[in-house]
Protein backbone atom coordinates (compact mmCIF):
# COMPACT_ATOMS: atom_id res chain seq x y z
CA UNK A 1 0.00 0.00 0.00
CA UNK A 2 2.96 2.38 0.20
CA UNK A 3 4.69 4.79 2.54
CA UNK A 4 3.31 6.75 5.47
CA UNK A 5 2.88 9.82 3.27
CA UNK A 6 0.72 7.86 0.81
CA UNK A 7 -1.24 6.17 3.59
CA UNK A 8 -1.82 9.46 5.35
CA UNK A 9 -3.46 11.02 2.32
CA UNK A 10 -5.65 7.98 1.65
CA UNK A 11 -6.89 7.41 5.19
CA UNK A 12 -7.33 11.12 5.85
CA UNK A 13 -9.84 11.70 3.07
CA UNK A 14 -12.97 11.03 5.18
CA UNK A 15 -11.93 10.41 8.79
CA UNK A 16 -15.30 11.29 10.35
CA UNK A 17 -16.91 8.39 8.46
CA UNK A 18 -14.13 6.02 9.57
CA UNK A 19 -14.92 6.67 13.24
CA UNK A 20 -18.08 4.61 12.79
CA UNK A 21 -15.96 1.65 11.69
CA UNK A 22 -13.60 2.06 14.64
CA UNK A 23 -16.50 1.89 17.07
CA UNK A 24 -17.41 -1.53 15.67
CA UNK A 25 -13.84 -2.64 16.34
CA UNK A 26 -14.32 -2.25 20.12
CA UNK A 27 -14.19 -6.03 20.77
CA UNK A 28 -10.62 -6.39 19.56
CA UNK A 29 -9.55 -3.09 21.12
CA UNK A 30 -10.77 -4.26 24.50
CA UNK A 31 -9.33 -7.77 24.07
CA UNK A 32 -5.84 -6.41 23.42
CA UNK A 33 -6.04 -3.81 26.18
CA UNK A 34 -6.98 -6.62 28.57
CA UNK A 35 -4.17 -8.88 27.34
CA UNK A 36 -1.61 -6.05 27.62
CA UNK A 37 -2.83 -5.29 31.16
CA UNK A 38 -3.57 -1.63 30.46
CA UNK A 39 -4.64 0.21 33.61
CA UNK A 40 -4.33 3.36 35.64
CA UNK A 41 -0.52 3.32 35.81
CA UNK A 42 0.04 2.62 32.12
CA UNK A 43 1.81 4.99 29.76
CA UNK A 44 0.38 3.90 26.41
CA UNK A 45 1.21 4.79 22.82
CA UNK A 46 -1.08 3.68 19.98
CA UNK A 47 0.70 3.72 16.61
CA UNK A 48 -1.64 4.08 13.66
CA UNK A 49 -4.15 5.50 16.12
CA UNK A 50 -6.61 6.66 13.45
CA UNK A 51 -9.52 8.65 14.83
CA UNK A 52 -8.56 7.75 18.41
CA UNK A 53 -11.26 5.29 19.48
CA UNK A 54 -8.81 2.78 20.98
CA UNK A 55 -7.12 5.62 22.86
CA UNK A 56 -10.46 6.64 24.32
CA UNK A 57 -10.99 3.13 25.65
CA UNK A 58 -7.50 3.05 27.16
CA UNK A 59 -8.00 6.48 28.74
CA UNK A 60 -11.23 5.24 30.35
CA UNK A 61 -9.09 2.61 32.10
CA UNK A 62 -7.00 5.42 33.56
CA UNK A 63 -4.02 5.07 31.22
CA UNK A 64 -1.98 8.09 30.15
CA UNK A 65 -2.33 7.88 26.37
CA UNK A 66 -0.49 9.19 23.33
CA UNK A 67 -1.10 8.53 19.66
CA UNK A 68 0.67 8.64 16.32
CA UNK A 69 -0.83 8.40 12.86
CA UNK A 70 0.27 9.05 9.28
CA UNK A 71 -2.89 11.04 8.54
CA UNK A 72 -3.41 14.65 9.54
CA UNK A 73 -7.10 14.18 8.74
CA UNK A 74 -7.45 11.25 11.13
CA UNK A 75 -5.56 13.17 13.80
CA UNK A 76 -7.89 16.14 13.45
CA UNK A 77 -10.80 13.85 14.27
CA UNK A 78 -8.84 12.22 17.10
CA UNK A 79 -8.09 15.64 18.60
CA UNK A 80 -11.80 16.41 18.76
CA UNK A 81 -12.29 13.19 20.72
CA UNK A 82 -9.14 13.64 22.85
CA UNK A 83 -8.39 17.38 23.05
CA UNK A 84 -5.77 17.12 25.81
CA UNK A 85 -3.82 14.12 24.48
CA UNK A 86 -0.39 14.17 22.80
CA UNK A 87 -1.24 13.20 19.21
CA UNK A 88 1.46 13.39 16.53
CA UNK A 89 1.69 12.92 12.80
CA UNK A 90 4.51 10.61 11.76
CA UNK A 91 5.84 7.29 10.52
CA UNK A 92 5.87 4.12 12.58
CA UNK A 93 9.28 3.33 11.10
CA UNK A 94 10.71 6.56 12.59
CA UNK A 95 8.87 7.27 15.84
CA UNK A 96 9.31 10.78 17.32
CA UNK A 97 9.71 9.59 20.93
CA UNK A 98 12.63 8.90 23.25
CA UNK A 99 13.70 5.35 23.99
CA UNK A 100 11.72 3.65 26.74
CA UNK A 101 8.94 6.26 26.85
CA UNK A 102 5.96 3.88 27.14
CA UNK A 103 4.87 0.89 29.19
CA UNK A 104 2.61 -0.39 26.40
CA UNK A 105 2.65 0.28 22.66
CA UNK A 106 -0.34 -0.92 20.62
CA UNK A 107 -0.81 -1.32 16.88
CA UNK A 108 -4.28 -2.20 15.65
CA UNK A 109 -4.07 -3.38 12.01
CA UNK A 110 -1.28 -0.85 11.46
CA UNK A 111 2.00 -2.75 11.07
CA UNK A 112 0.85 -4.38 7.83
CA UNK A 113 0.67 -0.97 6.15
CA UNK A 114 4.37 -0.30 6.82
CA UNK A 115 6.87 -0.81 3.99
CA UNK A 116 9.32 -2.30 6.49
CA UNK A 117 7.38 -4.26 9.10
CA UNK A 118 10.50 -5.43 10.93
CA UNK A 119 11.89 -1.90 11.04
CA UNK A 120 8.57 -0.62 12.37
CA UNK A 121 8.53 -3.25 15.12
CA UNK A 122 12.11 -2.41 16.06
CA UNK A 123 11.08 1.22 16.47
CA UNK A 124 8.12 0.15 18.59
CA UNK A 125 10.52 -1.95 20.68
CA UNK A 126 12.87 1.05 21.06
CA UNK A 127 10.21 3.31 22.58
CA UNK A 128 8.88 0.59 24.90
CA UNK A 129 10.27 0.68 28.43
CA UNK A 130 12.18 -2.32 29.80
CA UNK A 131 9.63 -4.87 30.90
CA UNK A 132 6.97 -3.19 28.81
CA UNK A 133 4.53 -4.80 26.43
CA UNK A 134 3.84 -4.49 22.71
CA UNK A 135 0.30 -5.33 21.61
CA UNK A 136 -0.63 -6.09 18.01
CA UNK A 137 -3.91 -6.91 16.28
CA UNK A 138 -4.08 -8.43 12.79
CA UNK A 139 -6.71 -10.13 10.68
CA UNK A 140 -7.37 -13.75 11.53
CA UNK A 141 -7.85 -16.72 9.22
CA UNK A 142 -9.22 -15.32 5.91
CA UNK A 143 -11.65 -18.23 5.66
CA UNK A 144 -13.26 -16.98 8.90
CA UNK A 145 -13.37 -13.31 7.88
CA UNK A 146 -16.33 -12.29 5.75
CA UNK A 147 -14.56 -9.06 4.85
CA UNK A 148 -12.91 -11.26 2.23
CA UNK A 149 -16.01 -10.69 0.11
CA UNK A 150 -15.34 -6.96 0.11
CA UNK A 151 -11.62 -7.41 -0.50
CA UNK A 152 -12.48 -9.64 -3.44
CA UNK A 153 -14.69 -7.10 -5.20
CA UNK A 154 -12.52 -4.07 -4.37
CA UNK A 155 -9.19 -5.72 -5.21
CA UNK A 156 -9.49 -5.51 -9.01
CA UNK A 157 -9.88 -1.71 -8.77
CA UNK A 158 -6.53 -1.26 -7.02
CA UNK A 159 -3.36 -0.48 -8.99
CA UNK A 160 -0.69 -3.15 -9.33
CA UNK A 161 2.15 -2.71 -6.83
CA UNK A 162 4.78 -0.36 -8.24
CA UNK A 163 7.54 -2.28 -6.44
CA UNK A 164 7.73 -5.61 -4.61
CA UNK A 165 6.75 -5.37 -0.94
CA UNK A 166 9.62 -4.58 1.42
CA UNK A 167 8.82 -7.71 3.42
CA UNK A 168 6.80 -10.83 2.71
CA UNK A 169 7.10 -12.01 6.32
CA UNK A 170 4.07 -12.99 8.35
CA UNK A 171 3.46 -10.93 11.47
CA UNK A 172 4.83 -13.79 13.58
CA UNK A 173 8.04 -13.87 11.53
CA UNK A 174 8.35 -10.08 11.65
CA UNK A 175 7.92 -10.09 15.44
CA UNK A 176 10.70 -12.67 15.80
CA UNK A 177 12.98 -10.81 13.38
CA UNK A 178 12.53 -7.64 15.43
CA UNK A 179 13.85 -9.45 18.51
CA UNK A 180 10.49 -9.81 20.24
CA UNK A 181 8.87 -12.80 21.89
CA UNK A 182 5.12 -13.39 22.02
CA UNK A 183 3.93 -13.96 25.58
CA UNK A 184 0.15 -13.88 25.13
CA UNK A 185 -2.12 -14.37 22.15
CA UNK A 186 -5.69 -15.12 21.24
CA UNK A 187 -8.57 -14.53 18.88
CA UNK A 188 -11.63 -12.33 19.14
CA UNK A 189 -14.82 -12.26 17.09
CA UNK A 190 -15.50 -8.78 15.74
CA UNK A 191 -18.56 -8.53 13.51
CA UNK A 192 -19.14 -5.42 11.43
CA UNK A 193 -22.87 -4.65 11.44
CA UNK A 194 -24.51 -1.94 9.34
CA UNK A 195 -28.18 -0.89 9.48
CA UNK A 196 -28.49 -0.67 5.69
CA UNK A 197 -26.44 -0.85 2.50
CA UNK A 198 -26.06 2.91 2.16
CA UNK A 199 -24.41 3.09 5.59
CA UNK A 200 -22.14 0.14 4.79
CA UNK A 201 -20.98 1.78 1.57
CA UNK A 202 -20.50 5.17 3.23
CA UNK A 203 -18.31 3.80 6.00
CA UNK A 204 -16.29 1.32 3.98
CA UNK A 205 -15.69 3.77 1.15
CA UNK A 206 -13.72 5.91 3.62
CA UNK A 207 -10.99 3.28 4.12
CA UNK A 208 -7.53 3.71 2.64
CA UNK A 209 -7.86 0.84 0.14
CA UNK A 210 -11.26 2.13 -1.00
CA UNK A 211 -9.87 5.63 -1.55
CA UNK A 212 -7.02 4.13 -3.56
CA UNK A 213 -9.53 2.18 -5.62
CA UNK A 214 -11.45 5.38 -6.34
CA UNK A 215 -8.26 7.13 -7.41
CA UNK A 216 -7.22 4.30 -9.71
CA UNK A 217 -10.68 3.71 -11.21
CA UNK A 218 -13.54 5.99 -10.16
CA UNK A 219 -15.66 6.84 -7.15
CA UNK A 220 -18.67 5.22 -8.81
CA UNK A 221 -16.84 1.98 -9.58
CA UNK A 222 -15.46 1.81 -6.06
CA UNK A 223 -18.87 2.25 -4.47
CA UNK A 224 -20.41 -0.34 -6.78
CA UNK A 225 -17.67 -2.81 -5.85
CA UNK A 226 -18.31 -2.28 -2.14
CA UNK A 227 -22.06 -2.75 -2.62
CA UNK A 228 -21.36 -5.98 -4.51
CA UNK A 229 -19.09 -7.16 -1.70
CA UNK A 230 -21.92 -6.75 0.78
CA UNK A 231 -24.52 -8.48 -1.38
CA UNK A 232 -24.02 -11.90 0.21
CA UNK A 233 -24.24 -10.75 3.85
CA UNK A 234 -27.68 -9.13 3.89
CA UNK A 235 -29.68 -10.35 6.91
CA UNK A 236 -33.39 -11.11 7.05
CA UNK A 237 -34.06 -7.85 8.91
CA UNK A 238 -32.38 -5.77 6.20
CA UNK A 239 -29.12 -5.18 8.07
CA UNK A 240 -25.72 -6.17 6.72
CA UNK A 241 -23.35 -8.20 8.88
CA UNK A 242 -19.82 -9.39 8.19
CA UNK A 243 -18.46 -11.80 10.79
CA UNK A 244 -14.69 -11.64 11.26
CA UNK A 245 -12.01 -13.07 13.51
CA UNK A 246 -8.97 -11.06 14.57
CA UNK A 247 -5.74 -12.23 16.19
CA UNK A 248 -4.12 -10.35 19.05
CA UNK A 249 -0.58 -10.82 20.26
CA UNK A 250 1.35 -9.35 23.20
CA UNK A 251 5.14 -9.38 22.84
CA UNK A 252 8.13 -8.33 24.92
CA UNK A 253 11.77 -7.73 24.10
Amino acid sequence: MGTAAIQGALWGARPDDWVDNEIMCTPFYEALLDAAEVGSQTRLLDVGCGAGTALLLAAKRGATVSGLDASDGMLATARRQLPDVDLRQGDIEDLPYAAGSFDVVTAFNAIGFCDDQVGALREVRRVTAPGGRIGIVVWGDPARCEMRYLFGTLGPLLPPAATPPASSLTIDEAIAAAGLSVTRFGEVDTPLIFPDLATAVRIQSSSGPARLGAQHSSEHAMRQAIAEGFSSVRQADGTYRMDNVFRYLVATA
